[in-house]
């Protein structure tokens, strides 16, 4: 219930700094939505004037799932990494939450040096890009290699060159047989 408390504080303080946030919240007062976090849920309560708190943990309108990846993409894509989220539940709840969203200005170094000192919140933000890098290039590069695995190792996907190839091949069998088509017609035309 802690870690609740502290989520929708700070979501509620983001969208309280914010103009026209919490409005698109106060919408849709008095319904509750789910962060799913892999590990455990925070459940929010949506105030009258669109503020959030922490909710009993029973059954939510919609639940939002944010997965490690797009958490960690969220300092670099921003409002864009909230389109990449699984949803399930209330589309119109989850609309306003996305119309709250979207809107807000995510100035991660900022709130990190408010909350922790200019030094501490610079350097924070500065680990966080930094882990951030290193997860995207871990990402390509895993993809690169699982790529490359499945065109020389194990050939589930055709080489560059092979359809390269391929593509040369199939062109010159069909100006083949337009060729010969051509001949046929030459020779019966009575057709």
């Amino acid at each position: 219930m802690i870690a609740e408390q502290l989520i929708a504080g700070g979501l509620d303080r983001l969208f309280a700094q914010t103009p026209g946030a919490r409005d698109a919240l106060a919408k849709q007062a008095g319904h509750t939505l789910a962060l799913d976090m892999m590990l455990f849920r925070a459940k929010l309560r949506i105030g009258e004037s669109g503020n959030l708190r922490a909710a009993p943990m029973d059954e939510a309108e919609a639940v939002i799932f944010l997965t490690p990846d797009v958490l960690l993409r969220l300092p670099e894509k921003g409002k864009a990494a909230f389109r990449e989220l699984r949803t399930e539940g209330d589309a119109e709840l989850l609309s306003a939450f996305n119309d709250a969203f979207q809107q807000l200005d995510l100035d991660a170094e900022a709130e990190l040096s408010r909350l922790f000192g200019p030094i501490a919140g610079f350097r924070l933000a500065e680990a966080g890009r930094a882990f951030s890098g290193w997860v995207k290039q871990a990402t390509e590069d895993t993809a690169h290699a699982f790529a490359e695995y499945a065109v020389e190792e194990s050939p589930m996907l055709a080489s560059r060159v092979d359809i390269e190839r391929f593509n040369r091949e199939v062109d010159a069998l069909r100006d083949d047989a337009a060729r010969l088509e051509a001949r046929l017609d030459k020779l019966n035309p009575a057709k």
